[in-house]
């Protein structure tokens, strides 16, 4: 059964939004059907058309391999699309740039992104839109001659060179036009604001938009040498994901994982716990007293603290148990598969560890720090990312107001905090006297 439009949310849109939301999807669907009429399918263009969407589906998936398993928060993950739509648009009749874009979106839209079916379809339609603009304003500029089979079209004189530049400008302007009247519509233009002003954002696309136009001039001259192309390009693509995917991952001074992607993992591991009923528990640490160090021997020093007491949670802990930064002198572990009592045992051990680590001031003394840890588990405290760390987060203070250097474990009682530190028997104390 097809949806509804309010299933689309169509109408919990402002007037404005709502009106466009409908008419640029219903003018995309009168502009290909136009087009289709006027144009001569020839197995040649089907077959780049085909290429093309090949490299694009590629494109995004390496996308969603390395970009995508955290949240959409930033704008790091990007799909490179423009590389292998706009030597489409360059080359063939605007037919073909603007329906190529379904293939790739759609698979997206299965293998990841999940959007909205409204989002969707606006996406598709705001940018085939666009590419098709692009591909007439390059048609009506360049030389004539057989539509972008002759070099002469592409390279070659002042007039190629013109429309080549105009073509790109429409795209990019037609595209960002088109979505930044939807979200000033929807939101406000605070938002339009804030991407006019990502000069870094910009400076990317017009990279992508430059490999595109490599694409289709080799094309024209050697399909050969720009199929052999394709393989580099979309190497260089999965270096440059896996670096961005590293930087986001990762905390730069502390080299654990960054708060952001810890929280994902967390909340992921929490959800699944919860489901399965499995055991999964969460420490709290905090360094105690973290403020003299940087007040007595200055903030490289504090830096450099902060580093050594990293090290010493990560080899206190297990190889699969993810410790991050959460912030300043913070840092959480994760811990699946054990229970509340396993959890403080490897809570003790980090404590230890922590207490153990020194590191040499330019003096030539020694400094070190102790940690206040606090523990919650999904079977004591809760089945939510919120519930668990809160817990375990109170159960640290708890820790800071008992003297510090000690762990607390989370009760089952809200704001309950447990010690389960092994007191000495009768026996072990005699011996101890």
């Amino acid at each position: 059964m097809a949806k509804s439009p309010r299933q689309w949310d169509v109408w919990a849109l402002p007037r404005g939004a709502r009106a466009l939301v409908i008419a640029v999807p219903c003018f995309y669907v009168a502009v290909v059907t136009v087009v289709a009429f006027h144009t001569t399918f020839l197995i040649r263009d089907v077959g780049i058309a085909a290429a093309f969407t090949l490299a694009a589906v590629a494109s995004i998936e390496i996308s969603m391999r390395l970009a995508w398993p955290r949240a959409r928060g930033d704008r790091l993950s990007r799909d490179c699309l423009t590389a292998w739509i706009l030597p489409v648009a360059l080359m063939l009749p605007p037919l073909y740039a603007a329906a190529m874009i379904v293939a790739p979106r759609l698979y997206m839209q299965v293998r990841v992104w999940r959007a909205q079916l409204m989002k969707l379809v606006y996406n598709i339609a705001s940018i085939g839109l666009a590419y098709a603009a692009a591909a007439e304003v390059h048609v009506a500029i360049a030389p004539p001659g057989p539509h972008s089979w002759m070099t002469t079209r592409l390279i070659g004189s002042p007039r190629a060179d013109l429309a080549l530049a105009a073509a790109v400008v429409v795209w990019w302007v037609g595209h960002n036009f088109l979505v930044c009247s939807i979200v000033t519509l929807a939101a406000g233009f605070d938002s339009v604001k804030t991407f006019l002003r990502d000069i870094e954002n910009h400076a990317v696309d017009l990279a992508v938009a430059c490999v595109g136009i490599v694409f289709a001039v080799l094309w024209s001259v050697s399909p050969v040498a720009a199929a052999l192309l394709v393989p580099p390009v979309l190497l260089l693509q999965h270096q440059f994901f896996s670096n961005l995917r590293a930087a986001v991952r990762t905390d730069q001074l502390t080299e654990v994982a960054s708060a952001q992607y810890w929280r994902d993992v967390a909340g992921r591991e929490v959800h699944r716990a919860g489901a399965a009923g499995a055991e999964v528990s969460l420490l709290v640490i905090d360094l105690d007293n973290f403020k003299a160090v940087n007040d007595v021997h200055g903030h490289l020093v504090g830096d450099a603290m902060l580093n050594v007491a990293a090290r010493a949670i990560v080899a206190a802990v297990r190889p699969r148990d993810l410790v991050g930064r959460l912030g300043g002198e913070e840092f959480g572990v994760i811990l699946a598969g054990l229970n509340l009592l396993d959890a403080e045992g490897a809570a003790q051990r980090v404590r230890e560890q922590v207490g153990a680590a020194r590191l040499r001031t330019d003096s030539g003394g020694w400094i070190s720090v102790t940690a206040s840890i606090g523990v919650a588990a999904v079977t004591v405290n809760g089945d939510s990312l919120e519930q668990v760390l809160t817990a375990a987060d109170q159960a640290m203070y708890a820790a800071k107001s008992a003297g510090r250097n000690c762990v607390r474990a989370a009760g089952p009682m809200p704001g309950q905090v447990i010690d389960l530190t092994p007191r000495p028997t009768s026996f072990e104390r005699n011996e101890l006297h």
